[in-house]
């Protein structure tokens, strides 16, 4: 008996019915009579002739391949309105298919499904993966400033309150200027945070007014300096008190 070569076929895919009549007209049985895909591996089908056609008994080796899962790295979180990567064509494990949706959209918040469809003849089957797409991040701060003309100024934090690592343009606070400046936080690739601007103030020098005090007499009891000036600064004196 002739037979055309049945396989090798998918784990899971529809059973096959044997012939009952070979290529070369010979009637028989077989031996099981249907082909089991539900496990993998090589099984034998033996066919077994009918009575009187002077044929002989043969067998067919049928391979079962097994059913493989397309794998994939994780996508995601991607933050909100960023640009996506392109959903692979391939699994990491040489499967070829399609994805539904076909790309992905950043313009939602929310945890979204994208099935991969494995294309025919591979042996494998669909799976469906989740793709969390992240608010925006708005970097947070404690005011910094005002600061006084030429005094030190600290530097500015490299973490904002809420956690997001970055960099400032400019980079550090220049008091020789007085005026009101702004300062960019760009924070680090991969957090969802969003470009920040902050102003901070730059305070002119300022002079303190008094009165003028005197001059005294010898001896006379003298005013106590003021420890506050005419424009509203405070301070204190050296020397402490006015000896006459």
């Amino acid at each position: 008996p002739e037979f055309d070569p049945v396989g090798p076929l998918c784990q899971y895919s529809p059973g096959v019915t044997l012939p009952d009549t070979s290529l070369n007209g010979i009637t028989g049985s077989w031996d099981p009579p249907v082909v089991n895909t539900s496990d993998p591996g090589t099984f034998i089908y033996t066919f077994t002739p009918d009575p009187d056609q002077c044929s002989i008994e043969m067998t067919m080796d049928i391979i079962i391949l097994p059913e493989v899962t397309p794998e994939f790295d994780p996508i995601g979180s991607l933050c909100l309105n960023s640009t996506p990567p392109p959903l692979p064509g391939t699994s990491l494990n040489g499967i070829n298919g399609t994805w539904d949706p076909p790309v992905i959209i950043t313009t939602t918040e929310g945890t979204f499904e994208f099935t991969f469809t494995p294309d025919d003849g591979q042996c494998s089957v669909a799976i469906t993966i989740e793709v969390e797409i992240s608010d925006e991040i708005i970097p947070e701060f404690n005011p910094i400033g005002p600061f006084c003309q030429n005094l030190p100024a600290p530097d500015l934090p490299s973490v904002s309150e809420n956690g997001l690592t970055g960099t400032w343009v400019p980079s550090f606070i220049d008091t020789s200027v007085p005026g009101t400046f702004t300062f960019t936080f760009t924070p680090d690739p991969d957090q969802c945070g969003v470009v920040t601007q902050i102003d901070i103030s730059i305070v002119n020098e300022i002079t303190p007014e008094y009165n003028q005090i005197g001059p005294l007499c010898q001896y006379s009891e003298p005013p106590d300096l003021p420890d506050v000036s005419n424009n509203g600064i405070q301070g204190t004196w050296v020397p402490l008190n006015i000896d006459t």
